[in-house]
């Protein structure tokens, strides 16, 4: 099955109209350069166990040959600048040809992969951290009866594989301390409660979500500083 799903994903590619493209290919060296420049996300669209083995620090896994690959890409803000990668550099281009194709306006693909990557030296990690998620999966009646036990309530739409997530994760932490007995935080993974995502409307990760009294009162899409987050929060109090 992923096999077949990642032919049609290339079949999609190669039919793209490469000049209309916002692609380019670098080297490492610009690769990691770009890196620090801003605001990116960093993408690896290998399997998951070549990602535990190794990877770039701060890098979104989304496995190109996952038949959900098209519905996680495009949970990613397309405003964003794209650093994208694989092992050799086989992988990377069809999955960014796909973005370019569905509206990513800045994508940058490392030509030779972690090859090379690693030829210049430069560090990767080793994860440990899980690929797939445990977090609760909701239902209608469960998710609302969240909301009608809390006054107010913040939530996080998030998945496991978003890297801008993660990096999201001490700004909930603080929000929730900081709100605690005030206002309730929650954290929604979007593989496990799809139905609920699709209910708000939720169509990037990460998002927020901030209902009042069981109401939507607020959203926001990509990730958000604390001082921010907190004057939403203090309005609605």
């Amino acid at each position: 099955m992923k096999k077949v799903f990642l032919t049609l994903l290339i079949l999609v590619a190669l039919f793209i109209d490469l000049s209309a493209q916002v692609v380019q290919n670098v080297n490492a060296i610009k690769f990691k350069e770009l890196m620090t420049a801003g605001d990116a996300i960093i993408l690896d669209v290998r399997t998951p166990g070549e990602y535990l083995r190794g990877n770039i620090a701060g890098s979104t896994l989304i496995n190109i040959a996952d038949p959900d690959f098209p519905s996680k890409i495009s949970m990613l803000q397309k405003n964003k600048t794209i650093l994208i990668y694989c092992l050799s550099g086989s992988r990377s281009p069809v999955a960014a040809n796909y973005m370019g194709k569905i509206g990513f306006q800045k994508i940058y693909n490392l030509q030779q992969g972690l090859m090379d990557w690693n030829r210049q030296g430069y560090a990767i990690v080793q994860s440990s951290q899980a690929v797939a998620s445990t977090s609760t999966a909701f239902t209608e009646q469960s998710f609302s009866k969240l909301l009608q036990a809390n006054k107010l309530v913040l939530v996080d739409f998030h998945a496991v594989w978003c890297a801008p997530c993660k990096a999201m994760n001490p700004v909930i932490d603080k929000v929730s301390a900081d709100f605690k007995g005030k206002a309730k935080v929650e954290k929604v993974d979007v593989e496990n409660n799809k139905l609920i995502t699709a209910a708000y409307q939720v169509q990037t990760v990460p998002g927020f979500v901030l209902f009042k009294e069981g109401k939507k009162v607020w959203s926001h899409s990509g990730t958000i500083s604390y001082n921010d987050l907190a004057l939403v929060i203090k309005k609605y109090l």
